[in-house]
């Protein structure tokens, strides 16, 4: 008998821990949500649009859906001579290159306000376009299919050079793209997947010739010609600030470490405002 009035009672407080548990805890103080605009545009003087993607932060305490507004935006773009209204677009702003030319060498600021009283501005300086000397040097591996089918790809090893421009401090990121096509369907190709190597500085490196091996790819056996396409962006510091900060960017999931913030320009917001320029070299591989 007293085994089970000690069972009925190991059962009555653990069912009274789990009601408790479920209870819905009130008169919570959430921390106070400060709203900023979040800003991303990169600009390139080979760009026919330009495009500005303009958003809010969120709120991550309180009701689960809790809505943002951030009103009605207007947006402004100055070279320091000339300034222009930007035409705004889904999910922020744009402007064309016929109506507001982007320089390199030149230093554009943007200004974006809204009706509720929020307010963005950043600046960048667009690089010098250089002559990087790039050379691409492939090795490439043929892989067939079942015997059934006679299919074959290829897999591409890829490694690019170019010179760094002397007597400046630049920052560099690079990316390949492979395309295919096929005679056979003139409105076939395939444009595979783009690969992209981490930015990179020329800190102590000034005026080297630099080696990097990208990411391979693959390529199909029945493509009639294939072009390799390989683009050196040389970009502005806050550009490369950003993207480290995203390699290094934690959420904070591991107990042991801390969260690392994503880098960001905007005075009175969040985001980057950035700036590069781009030398290329279209490869043909067959």
């Amino acid at each position: 008998m007293k085994r089970t009035i000690t069972y009925l009672a190991i059962s009555v407080f653990t069912l009274l821990v789990f009601i408790s548990c479920e209870k819905e805890a009130d008169n919570i103080k959430y921390p106070v949500f400060n709203q900023k605009l979040v800003v991303f545009g990169i600009l390139s003087p080979g760009n026919e649009k330009n495009f500005i993607s303009v958003n809010s932060t969120i709120k991550i305490y309180g009701p689960i859906f809790s809505i943002v507004k951030w009103g009605n935006m207007t947006a402004t773009i100055s070279d320091g001579t000339n300034e222009i209204s930007l035409d705004t677009t889904i999910g922020g702003f744009v402007f064309r290159s016929s109506d507001f030319s982007v320089e390199e060498g030149k230093t554009y600021t943007l200004r974006i306000k809204s009706d509720f009283g929020l307010s963005a501005e950043a600046s960048c300086t667009v690089p010098f376009r250089r002559n990087f000397n790039i050379e691409i040097d492939t090795t490439m591996r043929q892989y067939y299919d079942t015997p059934n089918t006679g299919n074959s790809y290829t897999w591409i090893n890829l490694d690019l050079y170019f010179n760094d421009f002397k007597g400046e401090t630049n920052y560099y990121r690079l990316l390949s793209i492979i395309t295919s096509y096929r005679s056979t369907k003139p409105l076939y190709y395939s444009p595979g997947a783009g690969n992209e190597f981490s930015v990179i500085s020329d800190k102590g490196r000034d005026g080297e010739r630099f080696k990097i091996t990208m990411p391979g790819h693959w390529k199909g056996g029945l493509s009639d010609s294939t072009f390799l396409k390989a683009y050196l962006l040389n970009t502005d510091k806050v550009y490369y600030d950003y993207q480290k900060s995203l390699e290094n960017y934690s959420s904070g999931e591991d107990p042991f470490t801390e969260p690392a913030p994503l880098y960001s320009n905007i005075t009175g917001g969040l985001g980057i405002f950035a700036a590069y320029t781009v030398d290329s070299l279209i490869f043909r591989l067959k």
